[in-house]
């Protein structure tokens, strides 16, 4: 199944991305897993994240969209950056959703269901990690060996 990206919901439950299967995993504190099928084929879901309504989130790498499972039901976004290399996932404490955009090079952004890219300022920027601090500063990595910061005030 290639088990890659995982997260702890504000429940207990642990979820988990499948990649190979093209699944997302859960377990339920007692142990039982289920497997969910995603609704895009060979989307390669990679990174995943929980929101604190419950809502999961996870990138689709081969997909290019950007999905999300709440209330037992899929919702997929597609990345404007064709074939952005969808990577990294994070979510704000304003309930924002954040992702790297490795072949891009951006950081998107998901809020009120919609989709905005922020440009980083070097032209061969790879990013690939990120992480959201409790300011609202968007933490990245970059695979060029760099560690990168969008600061609150341009990440709103």
């Amino acid at each position: 199944a290639r088990p890659f990206g995982i997260a702890i919901g504000p429940d207990g439950v642990v979820w988990a991305t499948l990649q190979r299967a093209n699944k997302l995993a859960r377990i339920a504190p007692g142990g039982a897993v289920t497997e969910l099928d995603l609704p895009t084929r060979s989307a390669e879901p990679v990174d995943i994240a929980v929101d604190s309504s419950g809502a999961v989130w996870f990138t689709e790498l081969r997909a290019n969209k950007l999905g999300r499972f709440a209330d037992g039901r899929f919702t997929e976004q597609w990345i404007p950056t064709p074939q952005a290399g969808v990577s990294g996932l994070a979510v704000g404490p304003d309930g924002t959703v954040w992702f790297a955009e490795t072949r891009g090079p951006k950081l998107g952004r998901a809020r009120d269901g919609t989709i905005a890219e922020v440009p980083l300022p070097s032209s061969d920027a790879r990013p690939l990690s990120i992480a959201v601090d409790p300011f609202g500063n968007v933490w990245y990595t970059d695979i060029k060996g760099k560690l990168g910061m969008l600061p609150a005030g341009r990440a709103r």
